[in-house]
């Protein structure tokens, strides 16, 4: 996380004054003048590449330290596989949705053949799998489906197909022949949401899965009830291949050449035995191999990881909750707050402490024993510890003590005890105050962890925190609500419901809920459903608003900078085309405040480049001849990079910004030199009138004649234009 969004003052988004000025008078991209009352949207930090990876890279250690949400893995792939050039997001201006997908990398293939132990219903599955081309594998939780479907779908995928793995909670009957590639194989793990499952639904899939000579596993558990009628499609997935031989290759996977007598070695170790003779779950295998892997060989480390098995986690919890006094709610703060400053989570357990005793006893003060133990003593009595940090402020980042707790999962399963058999109302109360703590750290920790509680009973959560944050005109309440459906969004079950929720609020006619929408679309929604999320953000840019317009737009740039650049421009360039008035004005600053960014994710190449440049002429080189980014065929980002620039610097209320945003990709270009040509390329492009050639004609003199710091790139493209006069 960024110093900047430790303590700055949450009521700016980009630097810019309340008028939408820069510090130096420069003018806005159209913000209105509503900022007093909250509608900038989340500290004063840009929405620029490194702080929405920081954000990005805070939730998903949140969702880990939690034990994980249903689709988080989907949401992650997505994000290292999403680049310009390829299939993966295709939007329709009709407004029907197609399913967004990742594609198994060979690593990720490589890795599953190494460790994949064949259970006893895979002969079955994959008999199935050939026959109907079609495969719905059942199975109670934890048994390993995903993993068995994924290795079914590598054992018939043809040598020249890919690996495909569907959004998550994907309606099946929705999958068309223009969802289906040549020669591919699907997986699909269905969710509540899913719909139900009918004769007729397989049987149109499985005939269009043989015409394109492609393969589809769906995976769902038992409660979802299968009928009798889908016997012919269906086998149970819960027969888990033997524990001991999946412990040895996930460790034979993970070890180093030299140590590969070590897995051999950990067999034999009583403790492990015995853990492995009750058959746990292959995913907690996994997780203690890998863990394993990584620790030294001493009697110790083996010690500190076996007492992390989940079923002694659950003892410690259950006596950690079971204590009365300081030790309790030192416990619960640690739960939720491990990985903060010990001074951080000792004034969060104060604050805890006193709503419990509120709640006991009217009035009265609570009184507070001091230096009666030591950290040291209170810290080993809740199973804690101290390890080196990070501490972020405005002044920097700096080295510091932090305290968790000393096993994995305590923190999961502590939080999942306390909301079964404790009062909820303290806690819900403690964790919404959280949100206008001073801390930015603090308050989206505190908005994450009512996301994580939303996964164990979202009505009430929704009913009771949700729906008032999102008509608080407080921002910090409307960013509150969009970083706690981030986790709602990630598992299948809730999801519906939390994308019926901001659905419900984008048509409110209050306008925060509009706002809060356009965030939760933006920050919570697009990285794990980047369609819906997308085009949710599009119908809200048509608007008078300025605060829900701005949302929008910033909306739109936690998107773009959270790895969907290509997505968003796709989009961007298909409303371009019928928008008009208000819609059009807030759709081109849109685009203008993503060409703010820098880099693109993944590539160091790209570093700096302005995003949609780097777009550009990724394209450029493609239509030139070159290798298409992700092989999957021709793309027209190029065209919308144009069209979006051709129409902001010929529209009135976005033609100074639009200029002076192409005087900083000038400048850009004149100290690294990288993007030089391409953004030549691009000038000679946006020529498309005499009115476009004198106002850039202008603009190019401008900088190439400034007494300060004359631009050599803008000496360069004069040089151009001066041929096409």
């Amino acid at each position: 996380m960024s110093a900047a969004e430790s303590d700055a003052d949450p009521g700016r988004a980009d630097g810019r004054d309340p008028d939408g000025r820069d510090p130096d008078g420069r003018g806005s991209d159209g913000v209105g003048p509503n900022e007093a009352d909250g509608d900038r949207a989340y500290g004063d930090e840009q929405f620029d590449l490194d702080t929405m990876h920081r954000l990005r890279s805070d939730l998903d250690e949140d969702v880990d330290r939690f034990g994980g949400a249903a689709s988080m893995h989907f949401a992650r792939q997505v994000r290292a596989h999403s680049i310009v050039g390829g299939d993966q997001f295709v939007l329709n201006t009709g407004g029907a949705r197609r399913p967004s997908w990742y594609r198994l990398s060979e690593a990720g293939r490589a890795e599953l053949q190494q460790v994949y132990v064949r259970p006893g219903c895979a002969d079955a599955a994959e008999k199935v799998l050939r026959r109907q081309h079609l495969l719905v594998l059942s199975g109670a939780r934890h048994t390993g489906r995903r993993f068995l479907a994924s290795a079914l779908a590598l054992a018939v995928l043809s040598a020249a197909g890919e690996c495909r793995f569907l959004q998550p909670g994907t309606h099946p009957d929705t999958l068309t022949t223009e969802d289906v590639r040549e020669g591919c194989a699907y997986v699909l793990e269905a969710g509540a949401g899913s719909g139900a499952l009918t004769d007729f639904v397989l049987t149109r899939l499985s005939g269009l899965m043989e015409r394109r000579r492609a393969y589809l596993v769906i995976t769902m558990e038992d409660s979802a009830q299968i009928p009798e009628s889908l016997s012919e499609w269906t086998v149970r997935g819960d027969s888990r291949p033997e524990a001991a031989a999946v412990f040895r290759s996930h460790l034979r996977h993970r070890l180093p050449g030299g140590r590969a007598g070590r897995a051999d070695a950990l067999l034999q170790d009583t403790r492990i035995a015995a853990w492995l003779a009750e058959s746990p779950p292959p995913g907690e295998i996994a997780r203690i191999a890998r863990e394993l892997a990584l620790t030294t060989d001493d009697e110790s480390a083996v010690a500190a990881c076996m007492a992390q098995v989940t079923s002694q986690t659950e003892l410690v919890a259950a006596e950690l909750l079971a204590e009365n006094g300081t030790a309790r709610e030192l416990a619960i703060a640690t739960a939720f707050f491990g990985g903060f400053p010990y001074a951080t989570v000792r004034q969060l357990e104060h604050r805890l402490a006193d709503l419990v005793h509120e709640a006991k006893v009217h009035d009265a003060p609570r009184s507070r024993q001091f230096l009666t133990e030591t950290r040291q003593s209170r810290l080993e009595d809740i199973r804690a510890v101290t390890r080196k940090g990070i501490a972020h402020t405005r002044y920097g980042s700096s080295p510091t003590e932090v305290v968790d707790f000393a096993g994995s999962g305590l923190a999961a399963a502590l939080v999942d005890m306390l909301w079964r058999y404790d009062d909820s109302e303290p806690l819900l109360r403690w964790l919404s105050d959280l949100v206008h703590d001073p801390s930015e750290a603090v308050r989206r920790r505190a908005a994450f962890s009512l996301g994580r509680l939303s996964l164990l009973d979202f009505t009430q959560i929704a009913e009771g925190v949700f729906q008032p944050w999102s008509l608080s005109p407080d921002h910090r309440d409307r960013v509150a609500a969009a970083i706690a459906l981030s986790v709602s969004v990630q598992d299948p079950t809730v999801a519906p419901h939390a994308l019926g929720l901001v659905e419900s609020w984008s048509t409110a006619g209050n306008r925060h809920r509009r706002m809060t929408a356009a965030l939760a679309w933006g920050l919570a929604i697009s990285p794990a459903h980047p369609v819906a999320g997308v085009q949710g953000l599009g119908n809200l840019l048509d608007t008078g608003d300025a605060g829900v317009a701005w949302s929008a737009k910033a909306g739109l740039t936690a998107a773009f900078v959270g790895g969907l650049s290509g997505l968003v421009l796709e989009a961007m360039g298909l409303w371009l085309r019928d928008a008009q008035g208000a819609a059009r004005a807030n759709l081109l600053g849109a685009f203008l405040r993503v060409c703010r960014a820098r880099g693109a994710e993944g590539r160091p190449d790209a570093a700096h480049w302005p995003t949609p440049l780097w777009l550009f002429e990724r394209c450029q080189s493609t239509d030139r001849g070159g290798a298409s980014p992700r092989g999957d065929g021709p793309v027209d980002t190029d065209h919308d990079v144009i069209e979006l620039w051709q129409a902001a610097l010929s529209h009135r209320a976005t033609s100074a910004e639009a200029l002076r945003t192409l005087s900083s990709w000038f400048r850009q270009a004149d100290r690294y030199g990288e993007s030089r040509e391409a953004l030549l390329d691009l000038l000679d492009e946006l020529i498309d009138s005499p009115r476009d050639f004198r106002r850039l004609d202008h603009l190019l003199r401008r900088l190439a004649r400034d007494s300060a710091q004359p631009s050599h790139t803008a000496e360069l493209a004069l040089r151009e234009l001066d041929q096409l006069r």
